[in-house]
């Protein structure tokens, strides 16, 4: 007897880097004979159109990422009628604004799909207010009536979600983002290069990298600094460059679609988030060799150690982040050393198999909370979505 396939449909607002990444990885890497994967997300997205060219099923639904009371209802409306349609095994959905919609379309579901809500980011940070954080914390409970597992890409992320939320730990998760990695050519430059890659935005701390570059400056007169990335504060940090007297040694190279080209040939790598649940781009400049240094928040103490694998600096403090920069500039041995000990650390512990292989596991995962009584009911329409 030839087992059936579990359609697993994914659900993603309109998102680019780590997100959209992580879903066609999860998306191509699935075992087919097991698993068919369909996408419902934003028309107008990049995702949409990378998956489609990939040969996916793809489904529109215009969902938006900022908060809209009306627009989201009719959302979840129209994805009622799409998941009627459908009829997956497993809802995964992407994000707290997918997952609120998301949720919102199954609640009046006697028979629903299972749902899974991967939380790629930080829920809460020091500019929400207290009145706002008590309201997502109890429609979060409340939702979780209708979730079957959480998955979190770090146990920082994890504990947020326990602490300041109150969700149940028993239902949830920790899967590490999976890399599918490359071996980049290191490019040929003389002199020092230090850098970064980040989106520029508060969170990502990258106004302190410029800081820790003009006293770096002070001991390596001939060093460059490389920021990769671009975002709502590019004009902001760019100024902040010519203040501290640093703007002709940083150059802004703004969005590349191939970081990893130019990470390759920095001789150490910083991320100087102040805020930051995983760190992708940590993990695949380490997984080129490039000694790293990184602050010592959220989720990035998982990656690195702190002294074998990569440095540690308090977040915030450019003084010492400069220092840890300092420190692998002047010994070249030590550098060499962190870069090949992080480097074999990330390819081991990171990869888009082990990922996989997890969030398959979890997809497959038996129902307790349900009896099953839809499967064999469903499975004629799961095999032929619709009818047709």
């Amino acid at each position: 007897m030839i087992q059936r396939k579990r359609v697993i449909a994914y659900l993603v607002r309109p998102a680019e880097g780590g997100i959209k990444s992580h879903v066609l990885t999860l998306m191509n890497g699935l075992d087919r004979t097991r698993f068919e994967p369909v996408l419902i997300c934003p028309p107008d997205s990049s995702l949409y159109e990378e998956a489609e060219k990939a040969g996916h099923r793809v489904i529109p639904l215009d969902l938006v990422g900022e908060i809209s009371p009306a627009k989201d209802l009719f959302t979840s409306l129209r994805l009622r009628w799409i998941l009627h349609k459908v009829r997956p095994d497993v809802l995964h959905i992407h994000s707290a604004k997918a997952g609120f919609v998301g949720r919102l379309a199954v609640i009046p579901k006697l028979r629903r799909p299972r749902v899974i809500l991967t939380v790629h980011s930080f829920v809460f940070d020091e500019r929400v207010k207290w009145l706002k954080r008590i309201i997502t914390a109890l429609v979060e409970r409340f939702l979780l009536m209708f979730t079957d597992r959480i998955v979190v890409v770090s146990n920082a992320l994890k504990d947020e979600l326990v602490s300041q939320m109150g969700l149940d730990p028993a239902k949830i998760e920790v899967i590490y983002n999976g890399v599918v990695f490359r071996d980049v050519p290191k490019p040929e430059h003389t002199g020092i290069c230090v850098g970064t890659v980040a989106r520029l935005a508060p969170q990502k701390g990258v106004e302190h990298f410029i800081h820790a570059a003009a006293l770096v400056k002070k001991k390596y007169r001939s060093a460059k600094f490389v920021i990769v990335g671009d975002g709502p504060f590019r004009y902001w940090l760019e100024t902040m460059a010519q203040q501290y007297g640093v703007k002709d040694c940083i150059e802004f190279t703004g969005f590349r679609p191939d970081p990893l080209s130019i990470a390759a040939g920095f001789d150490v790598f910083v991320m100087t988030s102040m805020r930051e649940t995983f760190g992708m781009a940590l993990v695949e400049a380490m997984s080129l060799g490039v000694p790293a240094v990184a602050s010592n928040v959220g989720g990035i103490p998982e990656i690195v150690d702190g002294s074998t694998t990569g440095l540690l600096a308090e977040p915030g403090d450019p003084e010492d982040i400069a220092k840890k920069i300092c420190l692998l500039l002047k010994d070249k041995e030590l550098a060499a050393q962190i870069g090949q000990a992080g480097c074999e650390s990330v390819r081991s512990r990171f990869t888009s198999d082990r990922m996989l292989d997890e969030i398959q596991h979890v997809y497959e995962t038996p129902d307790n909370h349900r009896g099953t009584e839809d499967t064999e009911e469903n499975s004629e329409e799961i095999r032929n979505p619709g009818g047709e």
